[in-house]
């Protein structure tokens, strides 16, 4: 039996799932930051609040379907870590996409782990979900490589024309990526 008792899940992979749990929630608090940066010190409320509605709120989604799918389907309770402060700042928008960028890929790189991780320990049941929340994940990563390309197509003088344009380079559709 794997984890004792009478769990189906491996320990290695429940504490995986924790960790992953724990940065979404993370993530969650860095682009709540970054979306509050954006509107407030370089007013671009809709890109803000795209950002917002679509990638932020997006973890705290995740993380609550990797708990269902992944641990309370098999009885087992999530365990939530502490976030960080959230009190980074910027100097350029377009700086800010770049980091955004950068953040999503390295969460990409996380989930995937966590997807091996579950592989490793013949966890196939948590593979298949994670598998299918990283396929929905994607869009987000695509979404700001898109942004990170095109903003470097406006300069810092015309990052409100960026801001005004930001919905013709939106691929996420209305609804958000559902999971």
């Amino acid at each position: 039996m794997k984890g004792g008792g009478l769990m189906n899940v491996s320990q290695g992979t429940i504490n995986g799932l924790y960790d992953l749990i724990g940065e979404c929630f993370q993530y969650n608090r860095w682009f709540d930051r970054f979306v509050s940066v954006l509107g407030v010190k370089f007013a671009c409320n809709q890109s803000a609040n795209l950002i917002h509605q679509n990638i932020a709120h997006f973890y705290p989604q995740l993380s609550d379907k990797i708990g269902e799918r992944c641990l309370e389907r098999y009885n087992i309770p999530v365990e939530y870590a502490s976030t960080d402060e959230g009190k980074q700042d910027y100097a350029t928008v377009s700086d800010m996409i770049k980091q955004a960028e950068s953040k999503v890929i390295d969460f990409q790189n996380m989930f995937s782990a966590m997807v091996k991780i579950a592989w490793d320990n013949d966890d196939i049941n948590i593979y298949t979900d994670l598998s299918d929340l990283l396929r929905k994940y994607n869009i987000i990563v695509e979404q700001l490589i898109l942004l990170n390309d095109k903003i470097g197509y406006y300069t810092e003088q015309e990052i409100m024309k960026f801001d005004h344009d930001i919905d013709k380079f939106w691929i996420i559709g209305e609804e958000g990526v559902v999971l």
